[in-house]
């Protein structure tokens, strides 16, 4: 992957990630669960891998109203979680779960990078989807987004670090304020499908919705990995992300996820992890309508016009089954050329690209299986030799 900028290119090597192209919930990747609990007490649900739905390469992670009962383990039940939770316990401490939801936790803790997801989400009344990172020992949050069904043109985002790292914003006031806030864009997001990122480097945390810049943190924190997280559940009247479900809100809803991708730059790509290579195959899921979403209003203390004035375009190669390969654009505006040229330096294609999905067929190729690929944006250009699949 490159991000074309008007004055350098960075390149992303692909470190992991999941397509969703099976039946069922990769169980060498995610925990489906949070690592920590199966039910979610505050908000009454409790997440089963049969809530994560498989079709046609989406990962649907679903949220029924299925009222039942749910074990909770010993640790949890001390007297404090008894108090709390007296009028949801069984006198054998099964807890009754009112709701049951589709989640993931990675097992695996990724470093710095760039964390992509193309989603669809619900807009159902209530419901709270998410994509975000979590370092367990230190508790530090990055978030990626946070969504609620009835607010269906706005993304929050948000960082939270228990050393205060995230408080020496400031909005109007005189008072310092956390890192968070709601995001408005221009299109229904449980309309088409998007792509928000996230780009977590040395200082400083980047959100992109369909390549184009929308937050900016500048700060760090104590995790130097985290937990990768994505599932939705309810919330809940007078607790955080209130309003919750009401009569308008309906069941089963769903966040739908094409696909998550995990990117390394420079040095940390070298500790690229075995498991990406279980992924020979990208998905796109081709729609009528895509990647229309924009920023509409930008949030003063949330926004750096600096971090994001040089940006141009973000480029991905994904090689895919029979010598076919792939080529995503995002970006503001999408114009460039492309040209593939084989291992004797002839030029067997040209194309010029303004769309976010481009396909090219190299299955008459013959004597290779790479190509060279050339990428020309305005005054920049890269090269990469790419291994077709067969």
């Amino acid at each position: 992957m490159f991000q074309f900028k008007s004055d350098t290119v960075v390149k992303w090597t692909y470190i992991d990630g999941d397509e969703f192209n099976g039946s069922s919930v990769d169980l060498e990747k995610w925990i489906p669960s949070y690592s920590y609990a199966q039910i979610n007490y505050r908000f009454d649900y409790i997440m089963l891998p049969k809530r994560i739905e498989f079709e046609n390469g989406i990962a649907k992670f679903m949220c029924y109203r299925d009222t039942g009962y749910g074990g909770v383990p010993d640790w949890q039940l001390d007297s404090a979680f008894k108090k709390e939770y007296k009028s949801k316990l069984t006198p054998d401490n099964k807890f009754k779960y009112i709701y049951s939801c589709g989640n993931v936790w990675s097992k695996k803790q990724f470093g710095k990078g760039y964390f992509e997801m193309r989603f669809r989400t619900t807009d159902s009344y209530g419901m709270w989807p998410a994509f975000w990172l979590y370092g367990n020992n230190q508790k530090d949050e990055i978030d990626f987004f946070e969504l609620k069904g009835e607010r269906k043109r706005s993304i929050h985002v948000a960082t939270h670090c228990p050393e205060g790292c995230d408080k020496k914003y400031k909005n109007s006031g005189l008072f310092p304020k956390g890192f968070s806030g709601w995001i408005k864009t221009s299109e229904a997001l449980n309309e088409q499908y998007n792509v928000l990122a996230g780009e977590w480097q040395d200082g400083y945390v980047k959100w992109y919705l369909n390549g184009v810049g929308i937050a900016y943190f500048e700060g760090d924190f104590a995790s130097q990995q985290m937990n990768l997280i994505i599932g939705t559940g309810p919330a809940k009247d007078h607790y955080g992300f209130e309003p919750g479900i009401n009569k308008t809100s309906y069941f089963p809803n769903s966040l739908d996820v094409d696909y998550v991708r995990v990117w390394y730059t420079g040095e940390s790509a070298k500790a690229k992890n075995s498991n990406s290579n279980k992924t020979t195959t990208y998905a796109y899921l081709k729609t009528d309508k895509s990647e229309e979403a924009d920023l509409k209003k930008k949030i003063r203390y949330m926004y750096s016009k600096k971090a994001f004035k040089n940006d141009v375009v973000t480029v991905s190669i994904l090689p895919s089954s029979n010598k076919k390969i792939t080529v995503t654009s995002l970006g503001k505006e999408v114009n460039y050329t492309i040209s593939f040229v084989d291992t004797n330096g002839k030029e067997v294609l040209k194309s010029n690209i303004n769309s976010s999905l481009k396909e090219f067929d190299m299955s008459a190729l013959t004597g290779s299986d790479q190509i060279k690929i050339r990428i020309n944006v305005g005054t920049r250009s890269v090269e990469e030799i790419v291994q077709l699949q067969k």
